[in-house]
């Protein structure tokens, strides 16, 4: 009895000594580190404590702090858009949930499968795969179950309100809400946040069927400020958007440009996302000379993670390179003759090809300077001028003409009237109160473009949109949400407004 109470406060001793710390201690210290960061939205930073973690060889012999590694770097993956990264870490969580029969892991690994095939476009599968997940978490044991129950429904509730199924979506979101308020009475570390992101993407999608004023109240009521959730910050720019809050928008977006540089973030795909959106603030708002500066810096970020990747490969070829040099004399000059001869072709095949897609960004970019440029001296040309003398009947008709137009023009963006396909000549006339000559010649007044070019037009700019926030759609997708019937039809104007395909821009973003 006296030796084995010897024995355990010895161990006691050891394991309270100065350096000596139990095997996972080291890997949960370093999660909480990166748990620290991700509550600041400091993703990179969580990120390098997680892989860290991840690392630890003892790691292997704690099943739940391995899970909960694997699950934050997946989480983590998914926030920064890094979609290969993603795949792999899901793999390997649901792989070891399944060895290890923890049901709530599988339903998180697997809920993250279906959210990658929604955006992808397969909406089908994508779903069932969610709702699948959402039931295997339901019967599961996990201490953070109602949150994460609440996060996959408000995942579910964009994804219909994106696809037009607002009736489903307005169901997700009061499943959301049935969770918030479960989690909220168990754990309250995430209440607030939980909060803002359940009245937040509501508004939004208050605001996408029209319901205007009920989403301002819920806005106000709930006291919804710009906020850095990853899972509802899409959501905010399109309800500012629809609302016409511009400068809320302006704010909101450069609190995540700070938050970015916080994170030393300032080269991804989250930035470029977030110059894209800037500038079509600034377009909306007619600053078209800042607005252009935004679609620079898009530029700018697109060749610059080009050659990025680039050096990323050139790298990867020199690792296989290094390794074989361990081989012998025979071999290692053979493999570094058929590798350099590779690495040259590859090299000289990225680099005509990054040469390609910076000429025909750079002559989409002239275009659509052009354009911005176009339309500011139509402004400048065309605006009030100072009351200096009484005005003329004809100058008092030209201003309540301006006037009328740029109402309904305001109108045709914020109503997105141009989606429907017989959205045309007639409509104009009606919005305008004028006859079928006097409409084209109002239109040519102040945009320079006849009535078939000024409706493709918002047309086009409300596909770019599109593509640009919703990556997974399909083209067909696309020109049906823009009004357009026939893809080719589509394929075609986009062409002539853009001078390249749908194909070609949306490849522009993904390079």
């Amino acid at each position: 009895m006296r030796i084995s109470k010897l024995i355990l406060c010895t161990i006691f001793f050891l394991t309270t000594l100065p350096g000596r710390t139990a095997p996972t201690d080291t890997a949960i210290l370093l999660m909480e580190k990166g748990d620290s960061c991700r509550d600041q939205h400091l993703y990179n930073k969580a990120l390098a404590y997680y892989l860290q973690a991840q690392k630890e060889p003892s790691l292997e012999n704690n099943t739940e702090t391995h899970l909960q590694v694997l699950e934050r770097i997946m989480c983590t993956y998914d926030v920064l858009y890094q979609w290969k990264e993603l795949s792999e870490t899901s793999y390997q969580l649901y792989m070891l949930a399944k060895k290890n029969n923890a049901k709530a892991y599988q339903a998180l690994a697997f809920f993250m499968r279906g959210k990658r095939l929604c955006l992808e476009g397969n909406l089908e599968e994508g779903f069932r795969t969610c709702f699948e997940a959402v039931e295997q978490l339901k019967d599961a044991d996990h201490p953070q179950r109602d949150h994460k129950l609440g996060i996959f429904y408000a995942f579910l509730t964009k994804q219909y309100g994106n696809n037009g199924n607002y009736k489903e979506a307005l169901r997700m979101s009061k499943e959301q809400e049935r969770y918030h308020h479960l989690a909220s009475q168990s754990d309250t570390i995430y209440a607030q946040m939980d909060k803002q992101r359940l009245y937040t993407i509501r508004a939004w999608l208050l605001a996408k069927m029209g319901r205007l004023a009920e989403a301002d109240k819920l806005y106000k009521r709930h006291h919804i400020v710009p906020h850095l959730d990853p899972i509802s910050g899409d959501a905010l720019p399109e309800y500012y958007q629809i609302q016409g809050m511009d400068e809320e928008a302006l704010r909101f977006l450069q609190l995540v440009k700070d938050n970015m540089r916080k994170d030393e973030d300032t080269l991804s795909r989250n930035m470029q996302r977030v110059l894209g959106d800037e500038g079509d603030v600034y377009y909306r708002m007619g600053d078209y000379q800042k607005a252009a500066e935004c679609y620079r810096g898009v530029a700018v970020q697109a060749d610059t993670l080009g050659v990025r990747t680039l050096r990323t490969i050139s790298s990867g070829v020199q690792q296989v390179i290094d390794s074989e040099r361990a081989l012998s004399r025979h071999n290692l000059i053979l493999s570094i003759v058929i590798v350099g001869c590779l690495m040259l072709l590859v090299v000289f095949f990225l680099l005509l090809r990054h040469n390609r897609i910076i000429n025909r960004k750079n002559r989409a970019m002239t275009q659509t300077i052009r354009e911005l440029m176009h339309y500011r001296d139509i402004v400048v040309a065309n605006g009030d001028p100072v009351e200096i003398a009484e005005k003329s009947e004809e100058e008092k008709a030209l201003d309540e003409e301006k006037k009328r137009f740029k109402q309904m023009d305001k109108r045709v963006m914020k109503e997105e009237l141009f989606r429907a396909p017989d959205f045309g000549r007639d409509e104009l006339m009606r919005l305008m109160g004028v006859d079928k000559n006097a409409i084209s010649v109002i239109i040519s007044r102040y945009t320079g473009m006849n009535v078939t070019s000024y409706v493709n037009t918002k047309r086009m700019e409300y596909a770019v949109l599109l593509m640009r926030q919703h990556p997974e759609y399909t083209m067909g997708a696309i020109a049906e949400a823009c009004g357009i019937k026939s893809p080719a039809t589509f394929i075609r104007n986009f062409r002539n407004v853009y001078g390249m395909t749908p194909s070609e821009f949306r490849q522009n973003i993904d390079e």
